[in-house]
Order: C-alpha cells, then sequence, then structure tokens
C-alpha cells in the first residue's frame, strides 16, 4: 500500500504539471480542467503517455465537457482506456445506459424508477412524468444528467469533502475471497488517507457496478466516526451483506468516506 501511495503522489505530480487546475478524489482518481489548454484529447493521450513511460502503469481516461460525462467515460474502457463523449454526442451516448449509471440512483431510486417505467437514460431523457414524487428533491439534477449537463467546476480548495477507492477487476467477479481481498485493501487505503488528512468519517458507503454499467451505493452513518481500516472494512462488509449487493459477479467495488471530521480524543490515543 505504500508502493501504491508513492506512486499516486508521482502521477498526481505529473497531472499538476500538465494543468495545476487538478482536482484530486482519490488515490487514483482526479479530474483536470483543460478547457482552455486546446486539444483535450492530444493531452489525454500525453498524460497516458507519460504516465506509461515515466511510471510503467496504464491509466484510465475520460474526456468530455463536463465533471459527470468525464467520470462516466473514464470507466468504460478500463484498465487501458481514453473514451471521448462529445458535448454534441452525449445524449445519443448516455440514451441506452440504465438509470443506475447515473451517480446518486441507487437500488431504490432504480426501482421506484423501474415501476415508472424508466429503464434507461433515454427514457428519462423523453419521460414527461414529474419525477419529484418519485425522487424528490433530486428530480431536477437526475434530469439534468438524464441530458449530460453537470455544471460543477473543478474544486481546487483544499479542503476535503470525501475520501473514496474503487477496484475495477479485469473480470467480473463474485468470488468471495477476491472481493474481502479488494476490500481490505481499500479500507487500508482510505484509513490511511484519514489518518494523513487528520480526519475521521461520520459517512461510510460501498459502491458497486455490474457488467452492464448498473451501479448501486449504500452508506450507513455512524454515532462515532471511524478511523481504522478495520472499521472501515467490516462496515463495507455489512452493507454488502445486508443490502445483497454481490448478487451477480462485480465489474466494480468501492468503498467512500464522507461527512469528515475532527477525530475523538479518545482516537488520537488508540494504539495502532
Amino acid at each position: 500500500m505504500e508502493v501504491y501511495r508513492a506512486e499516486s503522489a508521482l502521477i498526481m505530480d505529473i497531472l499538476r504539471s500538465i494543468t495545476p487546475l487538478v482536482e484530486r478524489m482519490s488515490v487514483d482518481e482526479a479530474y483536470l480542467d483543460v478547457s482552455e489548454m486546446g486539444d483535450a484529447v492530444a493531452l489525454a493521450r500525453e498524460i497516458k503517455r507519460r504516465i506509461k513511460e515515466e511510471r510503467g502503469l496504464t491509466s484510465s481516461i475520460g474526456v468530455s465537457c463536463n465533471k459527470f460525462l468525464a467520470k462516466l467515460g473514464s470507466g468504460f474502457q478500463k484498465p487501458d482506456g481514453l473514451t471521448v463523449i462529445r458535448d454534441e454526442e452525449k445524449v445519443e451516448f448516455l440514451k441506452s445506459l440504465p438509470v443506475g449509471a447515473i451517480h446518486g440512483v441507487g437500488p431504490v431510486t432504480a426501482q421506484a424508477l423501474q415501476a415508472k417505467g424508466i429503464q434507461t437514460i433515454g427514457d428519462l431523457q423523453n419521460t414527461d412524468l414529474d419525477l419529484e414524487p418519485v425522487v424528490g428533491s433530486f428530480a431536477g439534477t437526475l434530469k439534468q444528467r438524464a441530458l449530460g449537463i453537470d455544471d460543477r467546476p473543478v474544486d481546487l480548495s483544499d479542503e476535503r469533502k470525501s475520501i473514496s477507492a474503487e477496484t475495477t477487476f479485469l473480470t467480473d467477479t463474485d468470488h468471495r475471497p477476491t472481493l474481502r481481498a479488494a476490500l481490505k485493501e481499500m479500507a487500508a487505503d482510505v484509513a490511511q488517507t484519514l489518518d494523513a488528512e487528520g480526519v475521521a468519517a461520520l459517512t461510510v458507503q460501498v459502491k458497486v457496478r455490474y457488467s452492464d454499467f448498473t451501479t448501486f451505493t449504500r452508506q450507513i452513518r455512524l454515532q462515532e466516526p471511524a478511523t481504522t481500516a478495520v472499521e472501515i472494512y467490516h462496515l463495507a462488509c455489512f452493507l454488502l451483506a445486508k443490502n445483497q449487493l454481490v448478487k451477480r459477479p462485480l465489474r466494480l467495488l468501492g468503498i467512500g468516506l464522507s461527512t469528515l471530521v475532527p477525530p475523538t480524543r479518545d482516537q488520537f490515543l488508540l494504539p495502532l
């Protein structure tokens, strides 16, 4: 894990040498704003080339006009992909994907939408239904995402809002030892980031993605914040089991931490 974190720091340095407008999301994920730098696809190829030549590693990049689409594109051709979603193509690109491909559409929301006949993002694009009774205040954002609209800027603030780690498997798997090993590594990774940032987490989330790109997230809010890899690992296992998320082979598995707060005094005194 120390090697992994050291490689991450070196790769982030490569990204910042391309542009200072970098929002680091996790140990292996970041957004870059290259809107004023000319050919974004050429820059993406240059980043991939440098990471391969300087660090000997592959990388996957999504290039698009906003964060939502860039993030979506980055997951399409892992482990060595480059996916471009152009502004004029975004509605067509999105329409065949399941509604679960939109971040924030968990299993309950997906089921509620499906009960209304909305299976795909294309169905969302074309529906005249009032979505607020189905998804509440998320309705406006959901409709925007279905149309490929996302006006969130790259966030350059130093304040850490969340910590996450994800693993995309080369072959979809529901092999429990493989999934447990991945969870343990990710839990150790995010716990180290908590320690480095001097914070603890009141919210722990798991994320799964299936071969059809359907994505579910489930989370738990804690009374006392989590700080250790063991705590985070056990909570992630609990969420997977409680919500029966490993009901078919997984393409991706992830852990996320949010509601970051200072550790309690007792947590500072825990032995390592």
